[in-house]
């Protein structure tokens, strides 16, 4: 099996907006846009908020039901593996799209995954240089812009982070911004006050 590697880095930003034209302006093509819904799960024996892993099943749902990626399956079912870079949130993932979100859950529970929280969020994708960007409206967290690259080798890893720091520089955001933490991580730091 091919492993994949997911480099990302987020930062918050003030206003999706402002954004929005800055990515335009530097020559990004805008995508489409959808509220995504992520269920996230802990393993049975052991807590994935101390290994540091993560399983997500995601549902997603254009915002205007005109435009649908077509690249994405509304339902899918993600393991993310520890973070392996000090800088960014670069971490194994495999997902498999599914079409039943009810039944996942209903799988996952009886095997004695237990709901840890449910996430959701308004995205709306760009491509600039092979970068797949998204301006994210996350509920209860903020309004953050995230880079996505994947390597598909280890060896890719460092490419893939000097190209997304790259256009950071470019886009004047300093790389000291950048949040390592998943938005899960996020989400129960500012909702458990």
């Amino acid at each position: 099996m091919l492993e994949s590697f997911e480099v990302e880095i987020k930062v918050p930003i003030e206003s999706s907006e402002e954004m929005k034209q800055k990515l335009l302006d530097f020559g990004a093509s805008q995508l489409n846009s959808e509220v995504q819904v992520d269920m996230y799960f802990d393993h049975p024996c052991r807590s994935f908020q101390e290994t540091d892993e993560a399983v997500r099943v995601r549902t997603r749902k254009p915002l205007d039901e005109a435009e649908l990626e077509l690249s994405h399956a509304p339902i899918e079912l993600t393991y993310k593996g520890p973070k392996i870079d000090l800088k960014t949130k670069t971490r194994l993932e495999y997902s498999v799209n599914i079409n039943d979100a009810t039944a996942i859950t209903a799988i996952l529970e009886h095997l004695g995954f237990k709901s840890v929280a449910t996430v959701s969020k308004k995205r709306t994708f760009f491509n600039l240089r092979e970068i797949t960007i998204s301006i994210d409206d996350v509920e209860h967290v903020g309004l953050f812009l995230e880079m996505e690259s994947i390597a598909h080798e280890k060896s890719e890893i460092e490419s893939a982070k000097r190209i997304i720091f790259d256009l950071l520089d470019e886009l004047g955001i300093d790389q000291e911004q950048s949040v390592r933490a998943s938005y899960l991580e996020l989400y129960l730091d500012r909702n458990k006050r």
